[in-house]
């Protein structure tokens, strides 16, 4: 059971590590604080008042994105959102920066979106990585001008381009992170930036008290006062092996031993915790690990020595696992995540994504 490095960063940011080094590392950190934060309130003020441009594409925008660093379960939340509008007959594109994309392809994030939106049989949602989604969207609609929805992936800091509806993500777990912005801790704007969304989706409530999912949302009513709020939880539906697919109950049938490269990895430790009796280990590696057969060895002898008959991991990593199986003597599957919603959040949420098409 190893120590994830971006879980050793958490722990120090959050003030759960003590001592002398982490208080240092802390100290230092906070230092340099206050710039990032004045740089993202200058940023957001220029786009505010007009001086930076704002592009518009000729189709309904709506954008996923948060005001933290990773965690959130935004790929699972884009996937949601494409298939409902897909559902509706909608054609889709998602536009994406294409975070460890390389020469214009897409990562392994928007690859796995990629294979899980356009399974055989099911009309197409076209996927693009770009830095500048102004110009992705523009070349998308000249190869395929039948698009009438975007979703701008990861878009809420992305203000360059317009959009019709910003929901954004709050992990309940970690939801404002650790109340400090980068470098200091995990905010990528102030939380005064909220009051740009016009929906907030609260993720992962399963995994808290309603005591702490109750103060989260008076946080954020705090800065924005009347926007719509959303629970959600991230519940495993499948699990995949090859191109089979199979109920959740079958990872019940072999000893396992788990292993991921995402940024939460905790989230999946838990949703694996109900398979205790032959859940044996697990190896956390640092998001978006690039995996190498010297790694897929470690793992086999790792999976072998715990007793594990055979590997667990997630789809994300799965597309970067796939090319290199050959280096395992034992059979991989991966977990299917799909975002659910309480109550009767996902029907009124879909209405306002209707509703801001429309306008």
């Amino acid at each position: 059971m190893n120590p994830d490095p971006e879980q050793r960063i958490k722990r120090i940011m959050s003030g759960e590590a003590c001592g002398v080094g982490p208080a240092l590392v802390r100290s230092v950190l906070a230092i340099a604080e206050p710039f990032y934060s004045a740089a993202a309130r200058l940023r957001n003020h220029s786009f505010d008042s007009g001086r930076k441009t704002v592009k518009s594409l000729p189709r309904p925008v709506i954008s996923i994105g948060n005001v933290t660093t990773g965690g959130t379960g935004k790929t699972p939340a884009v996937r949601w959102l494409a298939e409902r509008l897909r559902d509706e007959g909608r054609h889709v594109a998602i536009l994406s920066r294409g975070y460890k994309s390389v020469d214009a392809g897409l990562g392994d994030e928007l690859t796995m979106l990629d294979r899980a939106l356009n399974a055989p049989g099911k009309p197409a949602v076209l996927v693009r990585a770009n830095p500048d989604r102004f110009i992705a969207g523009t070349r998308l609609l000249e190869q395929a001008p039948e698009t009438n929805v975007f979703i701008l992936d990861d878009g809420f800091q992305h203000r360059r381009l317009a959009r019709n509806l910003d929901i954004v993500l709050i992990n309940a777990l970690e939801p404002f992170g650790f109340d400090h912005v980068l470098p200091r801790g995990m905010l990528r704007e102030p939380l005064t930036s909220l009051r740009r969304a016009d929906a907030i989706v609260v993720t992962h409530c399963d995994r808290v008290s309603a005591e702490a999912i109750g103060s989260v949302e008076s946080t954020i009513r705090r800065y924005h006062p009347g926007v719509p709020l959303y629970r959600t939880h991230h519940a495993t539906s499948a699990i995949l092996e090859g191109a089979e697919r199979f109920p959740i109950a079958e990872l019940d049938a072999k000893p396992f031993f788990a292993f991921c490269g995402i940024g939460s990895p905790s989230t999946f430790d838990a949703q694996l915790a109900g398979f205790a009796q032959i859940y044996r280990g697990h190896h956390w590696f640092a998001d978006h690990h690039h995996y190498t057969p010297a790694d897929l060895k470690f793992l086999r002898r790792a999976a072998a020595e715990a007793g594990a008959e055979r590997l667990v991991t997630t789809e994300k990593d799965w597309v970067k696992i796939e090319p290199l199986q050959s280096e395992l003597s034992l059979p991989v599957c991966r977990v299917e995540i799909r975002l659910q919603f309480e109550d009767a959040g996902e029907q009124k949420l879909m209405d306002q994504v209707r509703a801001a098409m429309a306008s």
